[in-house]
């Protein structure tokens, strides 16, 4: 397995993890962060790229229900989770 990914979360996700409260934030960004650390890049049922778009380029489902969107700097290898709901 190769070096593992930064995972940074941008200021409107944060707000948008603040929503959910402390403790549902907590889980869904520490699942988020196992998850996005280990392969970004993945492509799975829970993991795709989106078409362009402005606001990120993949997405990323969580537990079924809930999902987030973010980018991926493979020169970096850094992910920035930009939105979550």
């Amino acid at each position: 397995m190769g070096m593992s990914w930064t995972v940074t979360v941008n200021e409107s996700a944060i707000d948008d993890l603040r929503w959910f409260g402390r403790k549902d934030g907590r889980v869904l960004l520490d699942e988020a962060d196992r998850r996005l650390s280990a392969e970004p890049l993945a492509e799975t049922r829970s993991m795709k790229t989106l078409r362009p778009n402005p606001v990120a380029q993949r997405e990323l489902r969580l537990f079924g229900k809930y999902g987030g969107l973010f980018n991926a700097d493979t020169e970096s290898k850094g992910v920035t989770i930009v939105l979550v709901g």
